[in-house]
């Protein structure tokens, strides 16, 4: 009898076992994911006026990069950053941007072109920064995919799941 009993509970106790570590892998690399979008909303906050932090890049790109470094422990090709969106101060239309192609940028003078856009901030505005990471945590055998989010909409064409992150913070 005791067999039976073991034989009946053995399946539901797996799944739950399963899901509890499943459920910890995803919620780690959402808190990794979350931090490297903080890390790099902090970047593009403070990297208007020096044209990038520590590095010689520009603020958006020095943002994203801060992201993609931060995000160290997941699987760096699979971490999706958005290019960062801007809005003017009390709501209005934003004048900072990450691919101004018209006229000069003044950090260092030279001419804002399609080939070579120019990335401008505008101390007060906010700025948002998002990131997105496939989750595909299916269980063995059930097909079960224990991620939040499905669909397209999440993570892009072709992926089932995914994890985001965003921040919005204001340009110093």
């Amino acid at each position: 009898m005791s067999l039976y009993e073991f034989a009946m509970v053995l399946p539901v106790l797996s799944m739950v076992l399963v899901g509890i570590l499943y459920g910890g892998i995803t919620f780690y690399d959402y808190a990794i994911l979350a931090n490297a979008v903080a890390d790099g909303a902090a970047t593009l906050a403070i990297s208007r006026g020096n044209n990038g932090v520590q590095t010689n890049q520009a603020p958006c790109t020095a943002a994203e990069l801060m992201v993609q470094t931060s995000a160290y422990s997941l699987n760096q090709s699979l971490v999706s950053v958005a290019v960062p969106t801007f809005v003017g101060q009390q709501n209005s239309t934003a004048i900072s941007s990450c691919s101004v192609t018209t006229g000069t940028n003044p950090s260092n003078g030279g001419s804002c072109t399609a080939a070579a856009p120019c990335q401008i901030l505008v101390s007060g505005e906010m700025g948002t920064i998002s990131a997105t990471y496939p989750c595909i945590l299916t269980i063995p055998f059930a097909g079960i995919n224990l991620c939040p989010l499905k669909g397209n909409a999440a993570c892009g064409t072709g992926v089932a799941s995914c994890i985001g992150a965003e921040t919005t913070i204001r340009i110093e």
